[in-house]
């Protein structure tokens, strides 16, 4: 997916998430805040992580009032130690408490995602493992979600239903009605249906293997096995397709897994019910 797709799809994102927190004003701090007061404040990084997320926060600001300047003096993508001031907001008072919660929802939620897909590729560091998300992400938030795994230094596995053929168990069952080599049918369908476009063909058993590279998948991915399942399927596969596993996968077992040789890992905590990294603007 390009980058200017993915920024363009955060930026209707910001766009809602503004009209929904704002709607018809900040009463509050119209009530509270002189119209021509200003102030400038820092956004303070809580704990120790890596950000994501900072090239969106100059769009909220300046979305509520485009005269809100903002100054960063970190990177994307770099990690930091909490008490780092990742960079300060100057103008008008309004304007910046009422953009504050959406900006921090935003870079606080693909923060918590890229320090979370960090952990896990250091876990693999050094070998030819990729680490993927899924598409288990909250409604609305894929692209933010998906960008921010990249900055963590994942992988997107896909970013919809569109994007690449994934047979699995509910599909072949359908098949397996009509025909007795539904692993086979379900290929020769796909490459009908749409020519060009991988092919992937997920297994929950070591049964099902040969059938996949008889029908020339282009990717197998193995599901719910054990690590010494998977370390046999990798050697009955023996490079005739890409490898990757998905199941319970965690910090502490990410290594076990991709040792068996493995092209990549799924892992849905990358997106899915995530910590996001704490991050507060100081007045």
């Amino acid at each position: 997916m390009e980058l200017q797709v993915v920024k363009n799809e955060v930026i209707k994102l910001i766009d809602i998430a503004l009209s929904e927190d704002i709607g018809k004003g900040d009463i509050t701090s119209e009530a509270c805040i002189d119209d021509d007061a200003s102030l400038t404040a820092k956004l303070i990084l809580k704990q120790h992580g890596k950000l994501a997320g900072l090239p969106f926060l100059a769009t909220i600001f300046q979305h509520v009032d485009p005269r809100i300047t903002l100054d960063l003096y970190v990177r994307e993508g770099s990690e930091h130690s909490a008490g780092t001031i990742i960079g300060s907001v100057s103008g008008p008072a309004r304007g910046i408490m009422s953009a504050e919660l959406v900006a921090l929802n935003i870079v606080q939620h693909a923060s918590g995602i890229a320090s979370t897909t960090a952990l896990y590729v250091e876990q693999v560091a050094g070998f030819p493992c990729e680490i993927l998300d899924t598409r288990k992400t909250l409604p609305g938030l894929r692209y933010l979600e998906k960008y921010a795994v990249k900055i963590g230094g994942g992988h997107n596995h896909r970013y919809g239903l569109d994007e690449k053929f994934v047979i699995n168990k509910k599909h072949l069952s359908f098949l397996a009605k009509t025909s007795k080599s539904p692993i086979k049918e379900a290929v020769k369908r796909a490459r009908k249906y749409r020519p060009g476009i991988n092919v992937e063909i997920a297994v929950e058993s070591l049964d099902l293997i040969e059938e996949a590279l008889a029908a020339e998948a282009d990717i197998i991915m193995l599901e719910r096995m054990t690590i010494p399942q998977v370390c046999q399927a990798v050697k009955i596969i023996n490079h005739r397709a890409r490898v990757e596993f998905k199941g319970c996968v965690t910090l502490e077992t990410v290594l076990a897994f991709a040792q068996t040789g493995v092209d990549g890992i799924s892992i849905k905590d990358l997106t899915h019910s995530i910590q996001d990294l704490d991050i507060r603007l100081k007045f």
